[in-house]
């Protein structure tokens, strides 16, 4: 059976990375939360209607296009 040397550093430096991300979440407030999701969903919903905008304006021009 072959022994990976690289895995143990791999599981540790995912540990640690996920210790660090732990910490810096829960420095975040719940009010903060909130307002982080009311933003995140503006943006979301904004990218979402420039998305629709932008296959719109794409249709309209293929229409035109064809004369119709």
């Amino acid at each position: 059976m072959k022994h990976s040397p690289g895995k143990p550093g791999r599981f540790t430096s995912a540990g640690n990375a996920g210790f660090w991300a732990l910490q810096l979440l829960d420095k975040v407030t719940p009010s903060q939360w909130a307002a982080i999701g009311v933003l995140g969903s503006l943006v979301f919903g904004l990218l979402t209607y420039l998305t629709n905008l932008y296959f719109k304006i794409k249709e309209d021009r293929r229409k035109a296009a064809r004369g119709e």
